[in-house]
Formats: C-alpha cells, sequence, structure tokens
C-alpha cells in the first residue's frame, strides 16, 4: 500500500518521493525544533479540526478504567481536556515540544481544567518518557509516520506504561483492503503528501502494538470516521 501511494504521490505533485513535502511541518516535529510562530499556526488549526472529534469520543467511549492520562504529541491538549471536563477525577498531562506546551497551558487555562491538566516538554524521539501514568493516548499521531517509526513510538509507550496500563489510538481507520472508506483513503492520501505516514488498517495496527509487546488489542467506533484502538500491557 506504501508503494501504490509513493506512485500516486508522484503522479499528482510530479515529484519524485524523496522530493516530495521536505517542508513538511513533519519534518521540524521530527528534529524537535519548532518555532513559534509554526507552533501557534499548527496548533490552531489542529484545536479547530480535532474538536468536534474530542468532544463527540468523550461522549461515546468508555473511559472508566482510564485514570491518570499522558496525552503524546497533544498539541493543544483538546482531547484530554474534553476527557478532563467529563471526569472531575480524572487528571493528565500534554506531553509536547516547549513551544506547543506552552500554548497548550493557555487552552488549557482557557479550559477551566488547569487543576487537572499540565504539561511537560519532551522530545518524544529523544527523551526518555515520564512514568505515572496508566493510560497514553494518540490522536492522529500514528499516521504522521512510517510504520517503523510507529513501532519505536509503540515501544517506548510500552516501556514507559505500568504492568496493565493502556496505549489508545484515536485514528481514521482504513479497512483491512484498505480501499475504503473514502474519506479514509482520501485523508490517507493527505498523509501521504504532508508527512511520512498513511492511515492504517485494524490489522497494521494490531501488528504494530503487538511487535512492541502490547496484547488485548481492540476497536471501539469513536466519532464520525475516527475509531479508538485500545490494547493492553501484560
Amino acid at each position: 500500500m506504501q508503494a501504490r501511494s509513493k506512485l500516486l504521490v508522484e503522479a499528482i505533485t510530479g515529484k519524485k518521493e524523496e522530493h516530495i513535502g521536505q517542508d513538511r511541518p513533519g519534518e521540524k516535529w521530527e528534529s524537535g525544533q519548532v518555532d513559534m510562530e509554526m507552533a501557534r499556526e499548527v496548533t490552531a488549526f489542529m484545536h479547530s479540526h480535532s474538536m468536534a472529534a474530542a468532544i463527540g469520543m468523550t461522549r461515546s467511549v468508555d473511559f472508566s478504567d482510564v485514570s491518570r492520562v499522558l496525552d503524546v504529541g497533544g498539541g493543544s491538549g483538546c482531547f484530554v481536556i474534553s476527557l478532563a471536563k467529563s471526569r472531575q477525577d480524572l487528571t493528565g498531562t500534554v506531553m509536547e515540544l516547549p513551544a506547543i506546551c506552552e500554548l497548550a497551558e493557555q487552552y488549557i487555562a482557557d479550559a477551566g481544567v488547569s487543576e487537572q491538566i499540565d504539561t511537560i516538554s519532551i522530545d518524544m524521539f529523544r527523551e526518555a518518557w515520564p512514568e505515572g501514568y496508566d493510560t497514553h493516548f494518540f490522536s492522529n499521531i500514528f499516521h504522521d509516520w512510517s510504520v517503523d517509526t510507529c513501532r519505536q513510538i509503540a515501544k517506548s509507550s510500552f516501556d514507559a506504561l505500568p504492568s496493565g496500563g493502556k496505549i489508545l489510538l484515536h485514528e481514521m481507520l482504513l479497512n483491512d483492503c484498505g480501499k475504503a472508506p473514502q474519506q479514509a483513503v482520501a485523508f490517507s492520501l493527505l498523509m501521504a503528501i504532508g508527512t511520512k505516514g498513511q492511515q492504517f488498517t485494524l490489522p497494521m495496527l494490531v501488528d504494530i502494538l503487538e511487535s512492541a509487546g502490547f496484547v488485548n488489542v481492540s476497536s471501539t467506533h469513536s466519532y464520525g470516521y475516527y475509531s479508538i484502538v485500545r490494547a493492553e500491557k501484560p
């Protein structure tokens, strides 16, 4: 599927794959260097893009077994903010790069959940992940990266979680053949053009998570075309 995506992107853009998207925002995130101007633009865009899905997810998915959540690459924190507003006993942290953390703190304060949610500046590719969380949450993160990088992220999550800890992936899933629904296929093409990634099928995510050591992988519809893929650390 990745090979077909590359050919399609090359046909649309007229560029060879190695020259496509050299100025993608993901390149900055991967380097760990995001200036405030880019941080503000991307965070505002993703907040408006994701807020409805965050509220919908909170209303449709059971999070009763989640107490302390690490929102990895959480941007504005809209997902963990929505969880906090629905559960006064839930606490969490947005793990992001420094500029994003500075912006997220304002979103968190504006939502009135600063007593429940904080931020931590961590480069997820280069620094040790914090411990003390029963759940790691990722929204629209895995689809930014190659399969090998997703395996690395999943292993970092696994190593930082306690036994019984959970990983939650909020993604728009392709069906098992990778050719539907149309909205997910279109989103996958967007990811191929704008990032190093793609949308995944559930079996692909099962393979990635199980390769890191997770078990009991399952999927639950969340909101719109989104699903929550859940797995546990034994």
